[in-house]
């Protein structure tokens, strides 16, 4: 049911309907004057031309001129200098110009049901005399009456399917935004599957769901995210959490101080697990709320690729591994440069901990419209199917489930290059596996260089 003093619709609708009405009767007001406007015009014209006729004649000296109704409804008369009647009806005034009189002024002896309520009197001079034609208005009256009637009747028409239509414009905004209403009543209440309708007219309001339809799927993925995330971080953290437990208790039963000292010192090695895990799940969250936008600036990729080589040199031959580096310079970027460092590391700790012994290790950056900045190895690879689920949360390979960590690592990385609008793509390297982020150029970026800082190397 529409409530009528609170609906827009209504509102809307009741607008358009006045609008459309007021401007139909302007049209037909303005119709009716025009239409009776040529017809007094046209009787001007049949006055002014008979009085022409007549004129000449007496010019001529005519003595033989007909002053007397052609037609029935016409009068006429002639006046001398002083305005005595010389000839023709003795009830018709003496004037110069055009003038409307009553009808019943003049005896018009019209015929039959003709009835003019006034006349139209035409005096001019000829000579010294004034000649005087007049002529019933029955003609433009019955004409106007006729089209006031037809012109009123047709506005009530038109009223009442313009107020029609109104109400069938109101019903259906309304009808479209109950829908809306109750879409996000649904949605609200759980039913996360439920989107706005859309119909074909992709009109405003479609436009409108569609937007709405947009951030619902957003808001849904987020919600089946954060669903995810508590899930796989019970399952993930239970494992530590229980060997936690059990270890504590097997240290208050233990008698020998060494015993516990070692049980606790193992104890503290997988709180401090737990610890990461949290901590990374916080700086992913921080990342992917765009919060360290307001770091961005003026940034050397070189130097960070740099500084990431030079910090992990010695992990990677203490692994047994060789490190190589291929780096363009003067590669300056927006974003934020200790999150690039840590995106970087992260990249190169994965392949310290999985390409094996003996697998070379390369950091690689080209410049160029885009910069391609990549850490790749020579080891195992990992198979196409999986790429893209490693990115997951707490998503780890059985072949890693050996070694330590979150399952966080490549989450972080695709979170920092989501923020820097860096397309992270995985990649055969042939062997092993290529990590590639391609950044736009600082210098390609319009309107950046100017109100970006120098972010310090």
């Amino acid at each position: 049911m529409i409530t009528l003093h609170r609906s827009i619709a209504v509102r809307l609708a009741a607008l358009f309907f006045v609008l459309f009405t007021c401007a139909v009767g302007v049209v037909f007001a303005a119709s009716y004057f025009v239409v009776r406007a040529q017809v007094v015009e046209r009787t001007r014209r049949v006055l002014a031309a008979r009085a022409d006729a007549i004129s000449r004649s007496l010019a001529e000296g005519s003595s033989n001129v007909m002053l007397e109704a052609g037609t029935a409804g016409q009068v006429a008369a002639l006046f001398d200098a002083g305005g005595s009647l010389l000839a023709g009806r003795a009830d018709v005034p003496m004037i110069l110009g055009w003038r409307q009189v009553p009808g019943k002024l003049v005896h018009l002896n019209e015929a039959g049901d003709e009835n003019s309520e006034t006349a139209l009197l035409y005096g001019r001079h000829v000579g010294d005399r004034v000649l005087v034609l007049g002529e019933g208005m029955h003609v433009a009256e019955d004409t106007g009456e006729a089209l006031l009637t037809g012109l009123l009747s047709t506005l009530v028409l038109v009223a009442l399917v313009g107020f029609a239509g109104a109400g069938f414009i109101a019903w259906r905004v309304d009808w479209r935004l109950r829908q809306t209403e109750k879409a996000l009543a649904a949605y609200g209440s759980g039913k996360t599957s439920i989107r706005l309708p859309v119909t074909r007219a992709n009109d405003e309001l479609d436009r409108m769901a569609l937007a709405v339809n947009g951030l619902l799927d957003r808001v849904a993925s987020l919600i089946e995210t954060i669903r995810q995330i508590t899930v796989d971080a019970a399952h993930d953290l239970k494992t530590p959490l229980t060997r936690l437990r059990h270890r504590l208790a097997e240290a208050a039963e233990s008698p020998d101080p060494a015993d516990v000292k070692a049980i606790v010192h193992s104890a503290g090695a997988d709180v401090e697990q737990i610890v990461a895990t949290f901590d990374a799940l916080l700086r992913i969250a921080q990342i992917e709320a765009g919060k360290s936008r307001a770091r961005f600036g003026s940034v050397d990729l070189s130097d960070v690729l740099e500084t990431v080589a030079d910090a992990y040199g010695p992990d990677v031959e203490q692994a047994g591994q060789h490190l190589e580096a291929r780096i363009a310079a003067s590669l300056l970027v927006n974003g934020d440069r200790e999150l690039l460092i840590q995106a970087f590391a992260n990249l190169v700790e994965n392949a310290i901990r999985h390409a094996g012994r003996n697998a070379t290790i390369t950091i690689e950056a080209l410049g160029g419209p885009s910069i391609q900045a990549s850490v790749s190895d020579n080891g195992p690879g990992v198979p196409q199917a999986e790429r893209q689920r490693i990115l997951l949360r707490f998503v780890r390979r059985d072949i890693s489930r050996s070694t330590p960590g979150t399952g966080l690592g490549l989450s972080l990385v695709k979170a920092i290059a989501d923020l820097h609008s860096a397309p992270l793509v995985l990649s055969d390297n042939r062997p092993g596996l290529r990590v590639t982020m391609t950044f736009t150029p600082l210098e390609y970026m319009p309107n950046q260089g100017s109100n970006l800082n120098r972010a310090a190397p």
